[in-house]
């Protein structure tokens, strides 16, 4: 298999080639986010020329990256043509592997699914789980008629730490079969193309960034519910992973020092109190582990107004509490986005006993977000986050990079866009 020379992150040199590369992508970018967009509205947000603004379109419209999208009418001189991104001009997959199910998607090049699926998940160690996402993923393809040749890779949405395309889960009775399991060089074994697999949080994150509050907000913090608890960091609308990955990682926040004991080894994290690990172990007895409970029994035991579930709400919601006061004082961000799996009926719960929040920083009054926003399509975000890492990462010029699994799969290694933006491949 082969690499992107440049997937890390860090663009290395100056020679000629590798700017040209650089203004192409910086063009592609603009009218993905600009678009529909003029020349002149790309050489004024660039910096570039208007001559040199449109021999640049030119290459990526022979590409098929971007399209010609009409005439902008009624300004002086001939009217101006509008340039906008191709949806067809390269598609990825999305995948997150979530408490009991695997979602999937197949996006285009503006965000648009092509084709989704969801389907249970009964199989509970790593590498029947990984067949069961590479078939999810075939089946995508199958059912858009999209060639593997298109793809420009597949983005995995995981619970747990991830490093490298492995990663570190916890919260199931198999946990020790997950320590460092390889799952991005598995599914690019099973499939034949480019996997990068991150943290739900941080993937959810960057769903919100792109179809959410994102869209007014540009610092948010994104506490993620799975079977634990979460978060993904935007600033300033990048999203940021840390020197390790670990960045987010709010459940292991301790909000009750010398409390629960966690895996982590510390006592007293948030997650031991406030996910649906927590919410499942004050009802699963003893003859069952807290992963064995289904989201949809808490919710029946919920309804009907079961004593243990509801203590479980009102602890959880002074944990939340102070977890949320926490966050606002270390990131100051526009607002805190709550989402992921947990159900809606344990979520709006959660939210009430979490209200009123404690006292918030003082100079928040100037923002016109509240202070906890529920997110939009939560159960999606994360497979939709996901199906943007590719395009993240091969686009990106951030040292702040995500979490690349180390090779890249052959099917797209004579895409002709991916060349004209400097995705080199090397053995």
């Amino acid at each position: 298999m082969a690499r992107p020379a440049d997937q890390s992150g860090t663009f290395q040199g100056a020679n000629l080639e590798h700017a040209r590369a650089l203004n192409r992508r910086a063009v592609f970018e603009a009218v993905r986010r600009h678009g529909p967009v003029t020349r002149a509205e790309l050489a004024r947000l660039i910096g570039l020329t208007v001559q040199g603004i449109s021999n640049i379109a030119t290459e990526l419209e022979a590409a098929g990256l971007i399209r010609q999208d009409g005439k902008r009418m009624g300004l002086r001189g001939q009217p101006a043509v509008e340039l906008s991104v191709n949806p067809a001009g390269g598609y990825t997959i999305g995948l997150s592997l979530a408490y009991r199910r695997v979602t999937g998607v197949l996006v285009d090049l503006t965000g648009q699914i092509v084709a989704h699926d969801t389907r249970a998940l009964s199989e509970r160690e790593p590498q029947a789980a990984a067949q069961v996402l590479a078939d999810q993923t075939r089946d995508l393809l199958s059912a858009s008629g999209i060639d593997p040749s298109q793809v420009w890779g597949v983005g995995c949405s995981v619970p747990g730490t991830v490093q490298n395309g492995a990663f570190w889960y916890d919260k199931v009775k198999e946990a020790e079969a997950w320590i460092r399991f390889p799952l991005g060089a598995e599914l690019e074994r099973l499939t034949g193309l480019w996997v990068l697999v991150e943290n739900d949080a941080t993937v959810a994150a960057i769903g919100e960034r792109l179809y959410g509050v994102g869209r007014v907000a540009s610092s948010f913090f994104y506490l993620h519910f799975n079977l634990g608890v979460g978060g993904g960091i935007v600033v300033d609308g990048q999203h940021y992973r840390g020197a390790f990955g670990g960045a987010g990682e709010i459940g292991h926040m301790i909000v009750k020092p010398g409390g629960r004991l966690c895996p982590c080894g510390s006592r007293g994290c948030l997650e031991q109190y406030v996910s649906l690990y927590a919410a499942a172990e004050a009802v699963c007895g003893p003859t069952r582990a807290p992963d064995e409970v289904p989201a949809e029994e808490l919710v029946a035991l919920l309804r009907d107004g079961d004593p243990r579930l509801l203590a479980w709400q009102q602890e959880a919601g002074e944990y939340l509490r102070i977890a949320i006061r926490n966050i606002e004082a270390m990131f100051d961000p526009d607002t805190i986005v709550i989402g992921g799996g947990l159900p809606p009926e344990l979520m709006e719960g959660l939210i009430a006993a979490a209200s009123p929040l404690l006292p918030g920083m003082t100079h928040r009054h100037a923002s016109s977000l509240p202070r906890l926003v529920p997110a939009e399509h939560a159960a999606d975000l994360p497979a939709m986050g996901a199906a943007a890492l590719p395009v993240a990462v091969l686009l990106q010029s951030s040292l702040s990079r995500l979490s690349a699994s180390p090779s890249i799969g052959t099917a797209a290694a004579d895409n002709p866009a991916l060349a004209l933006l400097g995705v080199r491949l090397a053995g």
